[in-house]
């Protein structure tokens, strides 16, 4: 199976092929999986004092937001007080409050711009985002869906596999998905690996509860906002894993 792989803001390709690689090497050892990574296509600066947190230059995202004036309107902004509310769409929506600048423009792009790569490169059966790759990935299995209900063209993904991430937005409205406001939902196979002790875990279960529940799968590393890596994690999400990927080719 062939996977597209969407790093997380402030990353690259580079850096998130060398984050995946217990993993991506689980899968190639048995020729499960293929594996390509891309850069997201807006150039990015972390929030201060998260430099060393993201590494060297250079940083990328898929989405900014559409005023660039204040820092405070840029969602990503608030990681540091990220709300904690009785479920997590609650706390989703309390994150999102007031403020927040629209991301249209860097969405659309980017949705095209994986189109574009899917197209020229595909097809791909199967996609991998993390942390907001993984809500790239979901916004774009929902545009799939969409464009397969207005046009009829197929769809290529099989499967999406989401380490950490928050849910994915309408390809329509551009507004987030939660399951509580709205119908739309991921229809194909998914498995979401997230940290219980990851501070933004809501996004990851919010994101969760965007899919259809009888083909979602939870794995819990245990950890944070990471990648998993320990051996027999590892050894044991690559079996959940390709059993997904048995399920989503039958």
């Amino acid at each position: 199976m062939k996977f597209l792989c969407l790093p997380g803001a402030y990353g690259s390709a580079d850096k998130f092929q060398v984050q995946l690689a217990p993993f991506a090497n689980e899968l190639l050892s048995d020729g499960s999986a293929s594996f390509r990574f891309v850069d997201a296509p807006c150039e990015a600066v972390p929030p201060e004092g998260f430099e060393d947190f993201f590494g060297k230059p250079p940083y990328y995202r898929f989405i900014e937001p559409d005023e660039k004036e204040s820092q405070d309107t840029d969602v990503l902004s608030r990681i540091r007080d990220f709300p904690d509310c009785d479920t997590p769409e609650d706390t989703m929506r309390e994150l999102m409050k007031e403020g927040i600048a629209s991301s249209v423009v860097s969405t659309n792009r980017a949705i095209q711009y994986l189109f574009d790569i899917m197209d020229k490169e595909g097809p791909f059966d199967g996609i991998i985002g993390y942390s907001e790759g993984a809500t790239v990935a979901s916004t774009l299995l929902l545009a799939e869906q969409k464009r397969f209900q207005d046009t009829g063209k197929e769809p290529q993904i099989k499967c999406g596999v989401f380490f950490a991430g928050w849910p994915p937005l309408d390809p329509s409205t551009f507004a987030m998905v939660l399951s509580d406001e709205s119908d739309l939902m991921i229809n194909i196979h998914t498995c979401h690996i997230i940290g219980s002790l990851d501070p933004y875990v809501s996004g990851s279960m919010a994101l969760y509860n965007t899919c259809e529940p009888d083909t979602a799968y939870i794995f819990d590393h245990g950890k944070g906002h990471t990648l998993p890596r320990e051996k027999g994690v590892i050894k044991e999400l690559g079996d959940v894993i390709r059993n997904m990927m048995v399920e989503a080719s039958a």
